[in-house]
């Protein structure tokens, strides 16, 4: 009797083990957070972690030296909306059809937070701009919360705070988080002590029009300031009674000079440096909450920001090198820090995402996907390149290029003239390697034998296909509401 006893004990014990070991266990990595950290208009160059001299970001700079930092990252487009919306389909412009802020993404495109959602995630984002919303991005879907902004421009503490509200509401749920930012973004204010961080004692005619131009002064109080060129007091009337247009910052028809501009950076400078302290904020709180162990963090952002380079000041028109390279800083828990100098896409984060996650979508979405997991490139270093070329495009749809690792070709749309935008750009190639500002253009300047010139040229239009006519789709802005209207206008994305 003990002896069956027995026997029937070890069966049990079999059987419990066969179970155990056999059925179908989820894979670790399936079980992390991830945190997406979009920061608007932020270009590469102005973080210590890329090499600036400033320091305006020390906590992104820990994060990074914990991370897989891209080095040589360039968005899709220089616009919000659409490179958003690349980012969350994997998908160029061209391909899923927005070039606008007053397009929503259509139907038929999938996005990773619907991929998420599906894959039992709890899903919320956080965001920082109107026209973010979802009735003018489509990117909503797949959220179960869609915090959209309440004013034209929502700061970092307070986005961030209504994030961390949520998380700590759900720190034992498998969460998508996505939060933007968007501090960089013109008009430049950044709060006390991050206005004087790196410009202390400058009175000119920058933090003039600054001081007017975000309602820090009446235009009153300066009209009459000794020195002031007849160009900067109008500019401060046209201000003060509402004639003003954001493009004549964008061309520098306000009058700055080489001194007001370096001023005006450090606006810019101070503004990353208070997101900055508040994504350190962030990543502390959540260590607090043990999630730092179990949280996939991606940090990057849209587009860059030009900063005179071009004559284009504070916007990010033209698809030069400083409207378009952002970070890329991916952080794994337990997994070696690198740095990897391939050229790369911010429209590569979805597949990389879906790698690291270990999770396969359908071949009808995954065939959408122009995007590619960057992981290759990290492993057995047999992979040094995953793009040998990349296609950006402008908003609007005003110009397309194709770059290599050493050339650049740009060509404008058609009919595209100083008449339809505040900067147009011309047919233009660059030798990035020897020219990486952009100053000379082979195509005025020099023969173009022996260069990849029309090898490219023929890329990018066989790439490009029919997709050659300017987009702003007028209707959709007519609809919009006139408050919606006055804040893009207030952006710099609209003239009167």
């Amino acid at each position: 009797m003990k002896n069956k006893s027995f026997i029937l004990l070890l069966c049990v014990l079999f059987t419990l083990c066969f179970l155990v070991h056999c059925s179908p266990q989820e894979n670790p990595s399936q079980k992390m957070n991830i945190l997406l950290i979009t920061a608007d208009t932020l270009r590469a160059d102005h973080l210590g972690c890329y090499g600036y001299h400033r320091q305006t970001s020390p906590n992104i700079d820990a994060l990074a030296s914990k991370s897989i930092q891209f080095m040589n990252v360039s968005s899709v487009i220089n616009n919000t909306n659409p490179s958003h919306i690349s980012m969350f389909t994997a998908e160029y412009p061209k391909d899923h059809g927005v070039y606008t802020l007053v397009t929503p993404l259509g139907k038929g495109h999938v996005t990773l937070a619907e991929i998420l959602k599906d894959r039992k995630y709890q899903t919320a984002a956080f965001v920082s701009a109107n026209h973010l919303s979802n009735a003018m991005s489509g990117l909503g879907r797949g959220f179960d919360v869609y915090r959209e902004a309440h004013k034209m421009k929502v700061p970092a503490d307070e986005t961030i705070e209504n994030a961390l509200d949520w998380i700590r509401e759900n720190p034992s749920k498998k969460f998508f988080v996505w939060i933007h930012l968007f501090d960089p973004h013109m008009p430049y204010d950044p709060p006390f002590p991050y206005n004087k961080a790196f410009d202390r004692d400058y009175t000119g005619w920058g933090k003039i029009f600054f001081d007017v131009y975000t309602m820090k002064a009446p235009a009153d109080q300066y009209i009459k300031t000794p020195g002031l060129t007849n160009l900067q007091a109008e500019t401060l009337k046209r201000i003060s009674d509402g004639r003003f247009s954001s493009q004549d910052i964008i061309r520098n028809k306000v009058g700055f000079s080489d001194r007001d501009v370096e001023y005006v950076k450090s606006l810019y400078d101070g503004e990353i440096k208070f997101m900055d302290y508040y994504i350190g904020f962030l990543l502390n709180e959540m260590q607090k909450l043990g999630l730092d162990r179990n949280t996939l963090i991606i940090f990057t952002a849209d587009h860059g920001e030009s900063l005179g380079e071009h004559g284009i000041y504070f916007d990010h028109i033209g698809i030069y090198e400083p409207s378009i390279k952002v970070p890329l800083i991916i952080y794994i828990p337990q997994s070696p820090a690198k740095k990897n100098n391939s050229m790369v896409s911010n429209m590569d984060i979805l597949p990389t995402l879906l790698y690291i996650l270990n999770i396969s979508v359908s071949s009808k979405i995954r065939q959408h996907f122009d995007g590619i997991s960057l992981m290759p490139l990290l492993q057995d270093g047999t992979v040094n390149v995953i793009h040998k070329e990349l296609f950006i495009e402008h908003a609007n749809n005003l110009a397309k290029l194709v770059k290599n690792k050493d050339y650049k070709y740009i060509r404008p749309a058609d009919g595209a003239t100083d008449s339809t935008d505040s900067f147009v750009h011309k047919d233009e190639f660059y030798d990035i390697r020897d020219d990486p500002g952009e100053l000379n253009n082979l195509r005025e300047t020099k023969s173009l034998e022996n260069t990849p010139y029309e090898e490219m040229k023929k890329s990018l239009l066989d790439w490009a296909g029919d997709t050659w006519m300017i987009t702003k789709d007028e209707k959709a802005f007519e609809q919009l509401k006139r408050e919606q209207r006055e804040k893009l206008k207030a952006l710099g994305y609209i003239n009167n």
